[in-house]
């Protein structure tokens, strides 16, 4: 009604899949576009949602220009985080029911033509140009995660670790709403993806579970290998391995800190996968992701396990946002 554009925090993502006026993710996960439209706002309301440094970039993501406000049944949560204009105590449906019904007239704000336009055409981050960094014999984890995209059927429910790698199957991955993502970041600890696709592989056995986890994560919770074949279960690991903990490496690393604590010797994942009985698939370029897109075709009679043998010369830049943004 008030012509606003809609985005969520990243436990939420997929809320408003389909929606043409939907930025997907706000905070260091948001596209470039996403980003300025949301910098350029006049009003952001946040409903049911903390506003914290995740999802405003340290609060960067609001501009000087813009009035915030915040929906909460929690009196404490408002202006927890960030300065606020105004706040409502109250549920989110019946406060955007009041909200709509105190609006006179429909008002187009950012629903333009030419809003609508570049939205579809530049929000996803797969349609953001990028110099690919595969090398020789490691794949650029935005090439394997698009190609990834591609394959995967549409009804999918994805369960992402915690770590260096976590931003690329988050903002390159789509799912179909916000029940197709479980996102393990309130513990601010790794080694938790596994065992949570595996709990939605379980509560939606009409979507293909995906565990999108980094080798450090794998390799911590590896004994939930067994839990996916023992339960028959068939989903598909897909491990980010640059051999290191990596956000370890490019947040201490920098600061001239040892890093051989922090870095593995190489390991054969798919091997391991395969011992658990796992099909094991080990890429390094898009065309060794064949296999998976026969495992795909099925019978799916095993789980597959990707070893991905990910470029990682730089940080990701939401994490180094994250760590020295402030």
């Amino acid at each position: 009604m008030c012509g606003a554009l809609l985005a969520t925090s990243a436990v939420a993502k997929g809320l408003f899949h389909g929606s043409p006026w939907s930025l997907d993710v706000s905070g260091g996960f948001a596209s470039p576009l996403a980003a300025q439209l949301i910098r350029d706002a006049d009003l952001i309301v946040g409903w049911g949602c903390a506003l914290n440094m995740w999802t405003t970039r340290h609060g960067h993501l609001i501009g000087p220009q813009a009035t915030v406000g915040q929906v909460d049944l929690d009196p404490d949560a408002l202006g927890a985080h960030r300065t606020i204009q105004f706040g409502v105590i109250g549920g989110v449906t019946p406060t955007a029911q009041a909200a709509t019904a105190a609006i006179a007239d429909a008002q187009i704000g950012y629903r333009s033509e030419r809003i609508r336009k570049e939205v579809e055409q530049r929000i996803r981050w797969r349609d953001v140009d990028y110099h690919d960094t595969s090398t020789a014999d490691r794949i650029d984890p935005r090439t394997l995660t698009i190609a990834l995209d591609d394959m995967l059927p549409d009804e999918r429910v994805i369960g992402v670790d915690s770590g260096n790698f976590m931003g690329y199957p988050s903002m390159f991955l789509s799912v179909p709403d916000e029940a197709g993502f479980c996102f393990t970041q309130a513990f601010q600890s790794i080694g938790l993806g596994l065992a949570t696709a595996i709990g939605a592989a379980i509560a939606r056995p009409d979507r293909l579970a995906v565990a999108a986890l980094g080798d450090g994560g794998a390799l911590m919770g590896v004994s939930e290998l067994e839990t996916v074949t023992r339960l028959g279960l068939p989903m598909v690991v897909v491990v980010y391995d640059d051999e290191a903990y990596g956000a370890e490496v490019h947040h201490f690393g920098p600061d001239g800190d040892p890093l051989d604590v922090v870095r593995f010797p190489p390991a054969d994942i798919a091997a391991i996968g395969r011992g658990f009985g796992f099909e094991g698939v080990t890429v390094r370029d898009p065309a060794d992701l064949a296999p998976v897109r026969d495992w795909l075709a099925g019978p799916r009679e095993r789980p597959l396990l990707i070893d991905a043998k990910v470029t990682s010369a730089h940080g990701s830049w939401w994490l180094e946002e994250a760590f020295r943004g402030h």
